[in-house]
C-alpha cells in the first residue's frame, strides 16, 4: 500500500512549488513483527491473536494500562483502541521492563485448532505463512531462519521507524480544495464558523476538488493531507476524482499557460551537479567512495536518518523529543543541506538517489518544523513532545499548515481553524 522506495517527493516538489502543506507533524508508527516488518492485522483480526508482554500478560486490558489511557479520553473510548494509543501502552510496557512484546500466535492457533479438523488446521497454518508471503516475504525468512513455528513459538512485536504518509493511518500532506457537495451545516453550532456559501469553512474550498493552493497543481492519495485512513482502494477512488477535477480545470482555463520560473540551462546545471561533483573529483583518491570533495548519496541518507532518529522523535529515543533536541536537529540539518550540494553521482542510479535525498531532506525538515510549532503531544505512541506531553484541545485542536519559500529556503508555519462538520451530538456505537 506504500512503496518502500518513496522519498517524500510528492511533498517536497509541491512545497518547492509553493503549495501549502498540512499536518506534516503527523506520522505513522505501526506495530510490526520485529526484524521482518510482517503485518499484524491478519493476526489480530483473522486469527484472533493477542499481544502480550514477556510475562504473558495481555497488557492492553490491564487496569494500569487503562489508567494510562484515561488522560486521552474520549479518544481512548473507541470500540477498538486507536493505533497510537496501543503503541503508547506497548512502549510503556517496554520502558518499565516488561518487554519484549510478543504476538501470542501459540494460544491463538491452539484455540482455533480446538474446533478444527487436521485438514482445516493445515490450511490455517498455510494462511499464517501466506499472510507474510503476500506482503512481506522477509518475515517468512525470519521465521525460517530462527526456527519459528508459529503454533509452537511466539514472535516479537516492535513499533517501527516513523513514516510520513497521507493515507492508511497517516494524515500529513498537501492542503487541497475540498469537495463542493457536503450539503448544509447540520447544527446551529456551526453557524458561528466563517462559511463560504453552502457548507465549508472559509479556506477549505477554492473551486476544484484536490487542487493545491498552487493554481493548476493537483494531488491525490498520499499527497492529500488531513484525509487519512483511505487505504489503497480509497486512494484509487480519490485519484479518479482528482483526475476529473483536473480535466474540468483544463476545460475552464484554456488560456492558462504556466511557465518555468527557472531557465532550462539553469535547471540542467542544478540537476547534473552531482555528476559534475564526481567527474571533477573522482581521481583525487584511489578509492572512489572515499573522497574529501564529495559524499555518496548512501552516506548522506544515513546522516539524515541519524539526525531525524536521534533528535526528532525516532526509535532511538522511544519517539521522544523536545524543543532543545529539535534545535540541535535544525543545526545539523543546516549543515547536511550544505553538504548535500557535494553529493556525487557516478551513474544514473546514483543521480536518482541524490535527488531522492534532496526530497527526503525537505520532507524531513517540514516534519521537524511542524513538530516544533505544535506545542503538544496529540499523537501519543507516534511521537511525544516531552516538554508539552499532553493533548491540548484548547490551543491546538487545529490544523498546523506551512508554506516553503524556495528562494529564501525558509518555512512559514501557522494554524488553520478546525471546524466540526458533523454535529457533536451524533454518537457512534
Amino acid at each position: 500500500w506504500y512503496p518502500v522506495w518513496n522519498a517524500g517527493s510528492t511533498y517536497a516538489m509541491a512545497a518547492e512549488a509553493g503549495a501549502e502543506l498540512t499536518m506534516m507533524e503527523n506520522r505513522f508508527v505501526p506495530a510490526r513483527f520485529k526484524d521482518g516488518y510482517g503485518p499484524v492485522g491478519a493476526w489480530f483480526l483473522l486469527f484472533k491473536s493477542k499481544a502480550i508482554n514477556a510475562y504473558g500478560e495481555e497488557y492492553l486490558s490491564k487496569p494500569e494500562s487503562q489508567a494510562l489511557l484515561e488522560p486521552y479520553g474520549p479518544y481512548n473510548r473507541a470500540y477498538v483502541t486507536p493505533s497510537c494509543l496501543r503503541n503508547h501502552v506497548m512502549l510503556n510496557e517496554m520502558l518499565e521492563g516488561r518487554g519484549p512484546i510478543y504476538m501470542d500466535t501459540v494460544s491463538a492457533l491452539g484455540k482455533l485448532a480446538e474446533t478444527m479438523t487436521p485438514k482445516e488446521i493445515k490450511h490455517l497454518e498455510a494462511e499464517a505463512w501466506e499472510d507474510f508471503l503476500d506482503m512481506c516475504i522477509g518475515q517468512a525468512g525470519v521465521w525460517a531462519g530462527e526456527n519459528i513455528e508459529p503454533e509452537k513459538k511466539n514472535s516479537e512485536l516492535m513499533p517501527t521507524e516513523p513514516y510520513l504518509l497521507g493515507s492508511h493511518s497517516g494524515c500529513c500532506g498537501i492542503w487541497v480544495s475540498g469537495p463542493t457537495d457536503l450539503g448544509a451545516p447540520t447544527s446551529e453550532g456551526h453557524a458561528e464558523a466563517d462559511k463560504v456559501p453552502g457548507h465549508l469553512p472559509s479556506g477549505w474550498n477554492w473551486g476544484y476538488r484536490s487542487m493545491t493552493t498552487v493554481k493548476g497543481l493537483f494531488t491525490a492519495a498520499d499527497g492529500v493531507g488531513a484525509s487519512g485512513h483511505k487505504f489503497s482502494s480509497g486512494s484509487h477512488a480519490e485519484g479518479r476524482l482528482a483526475m476529473k477535477a483536473m480535466i474540468k480545470f483544463v476545460m475552464d482555463n484554456k488560456d492558462h499557460k504556466p511557465e518555468l520560473d527557472t531557465s532550462v540551462d539553469q535547471l540542467m546545471e542544478e540537476i547534473y551537479r552531482p555528476v559534475r561533483n564526481f567527474l571533477e573529483n573522482k581521481d583525487y583518491t584511489t578509492a572512489i567512495d572515499v573522497n574529501p570533495n564529495y559524499i555518496t548519496p548512501r552516506m548522506l541518507q544515513f546522516r539524515l536518518q541519524k539526525i531525524m532518529d536521534e533528535y526528532v522523535a525516532g526509535v532511538a529515543t522511544y519517539y521522544r523529543t523536545n524543543a532543545k533536541m529539535m534545535e540541535v536537529a535544525e543545526h545539523k540539518l543546516g549543515m547536511l543541506k550544505e553538504d548535500a550540494l557535494k553529493m556525487r553521482a557516478k551513474d544514473l542510479h546514483e543521480l536518482l538517489r541524490a535527488w531522492e535525498n534532496y526530497h527526503r531532506i525537505l520532507a524531513a525538515e517540514a516534519h521537524m518544523k511542524h513538530i516544533q510549532f505544535r506545542e503538544e503531544s496529540r499523537y501519543p505512541g507516534f511521537y511525544y513532545r516531552m516538554d508539552f506531553n499532553t493533548v491540548d484541545d484548547q490551543n491546538w485542536k487545529c490544523f498546523v499548515n506551512s508554506v516553503y519559500d524556495k528562494s529564501t529556503k525558509s518555512w512559514t508555519v501557522f494554524k488553520r481553524k478546525h471546524v466540526d462538520l458533523i454535529d457533536k451530538a451524533v454518537s457512534y456505537k
